[in-house]
């Protein structure tokens, strides 16, 4: 039914982040509300909502031991918006996880730690760790 709401034709966002947080809150089978949820409050401007999804999306695949597409957005969403916050510790953590993937992700992430080192002399990185 949200993705209903989602389609170009009807783009009634507001109606469809209700149907995945109802989703959400009653057992989401296939698993995908949380990561819906955040997807669209990133899309609506709204960087704190979707933080909040893409983290408990995030824990979700965890407990779940699922690994794929979903949790590299999670993890580059939340380094980037740690790094914004200037959550530098936390926004590492992130990124550092997402060296454990291939394709740009991966790169973006030794760019980030790159430069937060060079913007606060960050101590627990060394950038030399992550070559160009």
């Amino acid at each position: 039914m949200a993705q209903c709401y989602e389609t170009d034709q009807l783009h009634l966002l507001e109606d469809a982040i209700k149907c995945y947080r109802r989703a959400a809150n009653c057992n989401d089978k296939e698993a995908i509300a949380l990561h819906q949820l955040a997807k669209l409050h990133c899309e609506l401007g709204r960087p704190e909502e979707a933080a909040f999804y893409y983290k408990k999306d995030l824990e979700r695949m965890e407990n779940e031991e699922r690994e794929g597409p979903n949790m590299v957005e999670a993890l580059l969403f939340l380094a980037q918006h740690c790094r914004t916050h200037k959550r530098l510790e936390e926004a590492e953590v992130y990124c550092t996880r997402l060296l454990d993937y291939t394709g740009p992700e991966k790169e973006m992430a030794k760019n980030m730690l790159r430069g937060m080192r060079s913007e606060s002399s960050f101590p627990s990185m060394d950038a030399e760790h992550f070559p160009p």
